[in-house]
C-alpha cells in the first residue's frame, strides 16, 4: 500500500488531495517501473471512473514530482511523496463513488484517492512522467457507443503487466462491473487488485459488420418451424429462435413470415413466467432487437415487409420494467449490435437454427424435436436454478 504524504495540484482538473505523512522509501520511478493496468473511462454523469497504476518492480517507488496527463492536455502533478509498494497497485478514482451508485463488485474495492474533478475521457491516451522522464503511456478507446461497452472497465491481462505489453491492444479486455454474473467470476472489474483471467466479455460480438456473423446453409422453412414451436410453448425464451437469426440476410418472403410471428406473439411474451434469469422484459427486448436488426440490415424489399413491425419494435423499450436503456441502445442506436454477445447465447443459438451440412447447427426440424426440452425438464431446471440462487445469496 502507500505511505508518506501526498497532494495533487491540477492545471485543468482542479484536483487537490492531502494524505497523512509517514516515512517514505526512496526509489524514483524509471521507465517501465510504474504502468497503467486498469481504467474506467468517464462514460456518463455520476458514473464511477478510475485509473489503476501498478509497481512492476521489487522495490518501493516514490511518485513524488510525477505527472499524469492525457491526450486532451489535462494533467495533474504529484507535488509531495506517494509510495507504491513492490508489486502493489494504487487507484485514483472519481465520480459516483458511493455505495448507492457503485455496482456490487466495487462497493468493497479499495480506492486510494478519490476526487470529483479527475477525468478519464472516453478515448485518448494516458501518460505518467517523473522528473521529466516518460515512465509509461498507453492509449485506449471505447470501441462502440453501446451499453455493452459503456458498462465495462478496461484492464490488462495477467502475465502482461509490463510497459511493453500494455502498449499492445490485444492484451487488454473489457470486464463486467458486477461480480456475480452469468460470465462467472473471471471477468469482473478489480481496481486496486491483480486482474483475473482476461477473456472477451462478448466474444462473438460485431458492430455494424454483418459478414462475421453470417451462417451458411440455413433452412429457413425448418428454422421458422422451430420458432413456431417455441412460441407455442409460451415461454420467456420463446423469442430466441428469431433473435438467433436476427443478423442474417433474409428474403422478403422470410421477412414477411417473421413480421407475422412478431405480431402474433409479442403481446404474449408480456405474460410469460421467468425461466432462470430470463423474464418477459428480456424476451420483449430481444424480440424487438431482432426485428430492428433484420430491418436495418435488410434491403428495400425486406424493409417493406418489416416496416410496420419495426415501427412497433422501436417503441417497446419504454414498456419494460427492466433493461429499458439497454434495449434502447440495441434497438435504436446508430450502431447495429450483431453476434451472440456471450457464450450461453452462442450455444443456445446452435440448438435453434437448422442448417443442414453445417455441423455446428441442427440438421433438421426432427432433430430439434428429438432434443426439445419437455415442460417437466424446463420446470426442473428453473427450480434448481432458483434453489442455487437462493443459497448463493445467503452463503
Amino acid at each position: 500500500m502507500t505511505k508518506g504524504c501526498i497532494s495533487f495540484s491540477c492545471t485543468s482538473l482542479a484536483l487537490v488531495f492531502v494524505v497523512g505523512c509517514g516515512e517514505s522509501s526512496v526509489k524514483i520511478a524509471a521507465q517501465g517501473d510504474i504502468i497503467v493496468t486498469e481504467l474506467m473511462p468517464n462514460l456518463g454523469d455520476g458514473e464511477p471512473q478510475w485509473l489503476e497504476l501498478h509497481n512492476t518492480t521489487e522495490a518501493p517507488i516514490n511518485l513524488g514530482k510525477c505527472e499524469i496527463s492525457n491526450t486532451q492536455k489535462q494533467k495533474f502533478s504529484i507535488t509531495d511523496n506517494i509510495i507504491v509498494e513492490p508489486q502493489d497497485y494504487i487507484v485514483i478514482a472519481s465520480g459516483g463513488l458511493n455505495d448507492k451508485a457503485l455496482p456490487q463488485a466495487l462497493t468493497q474495492a479499495e480506492f486510494n484517492y478519490q476526487t470529483d474533478s479527475f477525468e478519464l475521457l472516453e478515448s485518448g491516451g494516458i501518460s505518467l512522467s517523473c522528473n521529466g522522464e516518460l515512465i509509461d503511456k498507453m492509449t485506449y478507446k471505447v470501441d462502440a457507443p453501446t451499453i455493452a461497452a459503456s458498462a465495462r472497465s478496461w484492464q490488462l491481462e495477467p502475465g502482461s503487466t509490463n510497459a511493453k505489453e500494455n502498449d499492445n491492444e490485444e492484451k487488454w479486455c473489457y470486464t463486467i462491473m458486477i461480480k456475480k454474473h452469468m460470465y462467472g467470476d473471471r471477468r469482473f472489474a478489480t481496481p486496486g487488485k491483480a486482474s483475473p483471467i482476461c477473456e472477451s466479455v462478448m466474444p462473438y460480438i460485431s458492430y455494424n459488420d454483418q459478414k462475421p456473423v453470417l451462417i451458411e446453409g440455413i433452412d429457413w422453412d425448418a428454422t421458422l418451424k422451430v420458432a413456431e414451436a417455441e412460441f407455442a410453448m409460451e415461454l420467456s425464451t420463446s423469442e430466441l429462435p428469431i433473435w438467433a437469426i436476427r443478423d442474417q440476410i433474409v428474403t422478403p418472403e422470410v421477412a414477411a413470415k417473421i413480421a407475422i410471428l412478431y405480431f402474433d406473439n409479442i403481446e404474449m411474451l408480456y405474460g410469460t413466467a421467468p425461466f432462470t434469469r430470463l423474464d418477459w422484459n428480456h424476451a420483449v427486448w430481444h424480440f424487438s432487437w431482432a426485428i430492428s436488426n433484420l430491418y436495418r440490415n435488410g434491403d428495400i424489399a425486406v424493409k417493406k415487409e418489416l416496416q410496420i413491425a419495426y415501427e412497433d419494435a422501436i417503441k417497446r423499450p419504454e414498456t419494460l420494467e427492466r433493461f429499458t436503456y439497454m434495449a434502447i441502445d440495441h434497438i435504436r442506436n446508430d450502431v447495429v449490435v450483431m453476434g451472440d454477445v456471450h457464450t450461453p447465447a452462442h450455444n443456445r443459438m446452435k440448438q435453434l437454427i437448422v442448417a443442414p451440412g453445417n455441423p455446428e447447427y441442427l440438421q433438421s426440424y426432427d432433430e430439434y424435436l428429438e432434443n426439445q426440452r419437455s415442460p417437466f425438464v424446463l420446470k426442473s431446471i428453473h427450480v434448481l436454478y432458483t434453489v442455487k440462487t437462493f443459497f448463493s445469496k445467503i452463503l
